[in-house]
């Protein structure tokens, strides 16, 4: 048996698709599993050794991408990812099964939500599954993101474990040695809105500097933005031999590459962050993780349907007034 997934979109995303894949091979070892990925999810996939290849899609034309799977001759083929282009790619993929997972909007009931990707799916793939989120939210219904991929691959005929969970272990490209524990702290910019400044954040520094242990800021793009002061007030390094040769007690590590971010979350005894990639990188290894949602985004649904996969997480708002004395205790 011979699947591709296509899940060309974000980090997140590929990490709650893992268990799926996880959870097809533990039905059918001998299936071979090809992911469709995107550039920045692709680096998760090719640490993940049950994936049996990958195209990425920034790496090849849409003309040269269809050739490429079209030759593979595939039994199924799964649109995950929102938008057109995985419903177009399945269309000319030649498979024996194409299925389609399409989300309605959470944020309200329109009978015109996503109406040309349901009509274009229900024409040419062998099975739509569509999904009403507002209604299906309403109904306290499960459409944690894993879940409904899984009932996609149930309904079309393959076997899966649904109790998978995601066996992934980093590959390390340093080690990290500090004789004390280490909470790392990422700085998107999602942590600064109308209930939370970056006054309120250099308070939790301040707290939290109190406990024995070191604190490491990651960043992303976004982060410069919204954390001038931060970055006025604590050193900054770019490499993880700067952060073994500094006794600092906080320090920014910016501009990580992606290998030198994941080797330092999966060495560390506290994650917090806000909802973002952060999340389910940190979903994977052991730490205790702290998961800080955006109270103007409809943080429910976001918890219902992006949830760290099987893996025991402190959930937050930014609304919440005691959130600085929950995070101290978490810690």
């Amino acid at each position: 048996m011979k699947i591709c997934i296509e899940r060309s979109d974000r980090m997140g995303d590929m990490i709650l698709t893992l268990p799926v894949i996880q959870g097809i091979k533990q039905k059918n070892p001998q299936a071979i599993i090809h992911v469709i990925a995107s550039q920045k999810n692709s680096k998760i996939c090719m640490q993940y050794n049950l994936i049996d290849k990958i195209f990425e899609k920034s790496k090849l034309s849409f003309n040269n991408l269809i050739k490429s799977i079209s030759a593979e001759k595939y039994d199924y083929y799964y649109s995950f990812s929102p938008g057109w282009f995985g419903l177009r790619l399945g269309f000319f993929s030649k498979s024996k099964f194409k299925s389609s997972l399409i989300l309605k909007s959470r944020y309200n009931s329109n009978i015109f939500s996503k109406l040309g990707q349901i009509f274009f799916s229900k024409v040419f793939y062998s099975q739509s599954l569509i999904i009403n989120r507002f209604k299906s939210l309403q109904e306290n219904k499960n459409i944690h993101q894993t879940n409904i991929m899984m009932d996609a691959i149930s309904k079309s005929g393959v076997e899966i474990c649904r109790k998978s969970q995601t066996k992934f272990t980093f590959n390390n490209v340093f080690k990290l040695k500090k004789n004390k524990s280490v909470c790392v702290i990422h700085l998107s910019s999602k942590w600064i809105n109308t209930y939370y400044s970056e006054e309120n954040f250099n308070d939790l520094l301040k707290l939290l500097n109190e406990k024995d242990i070191f604190i490491y800021l990651t960043t992303d793009e976004t982060t410069k933005n919204k954390f001038s002061k931060i970055f006025e007030t604590f050193d900054v390094v770019g490499d993880p031999s700067d952060i073994q040769k500094s006794e600092k007690s906080i320090l920014i590590c910016n501009n990580f590459s992606f290998e030198n971010w994941t080797s330092l979350l999966n060495q560390v005894n506290y994650v917090i962050t806000p909802e973002s990639g952060c999340t389910h990188i940190a979903s994977l290894t052991k730490c205790k993780l702290a998961v800080i949602y955006d109270a103007d985004n409809f943080p429910n649904s976001i918890k219902q349907e992006y949830a760290p996969w099987n893996k025991e997480y402190l959930a937050l708002e930014t609304s919440d007034k005691e959130l600085n004395q929950k995070l101290l205790k978490f810690i």
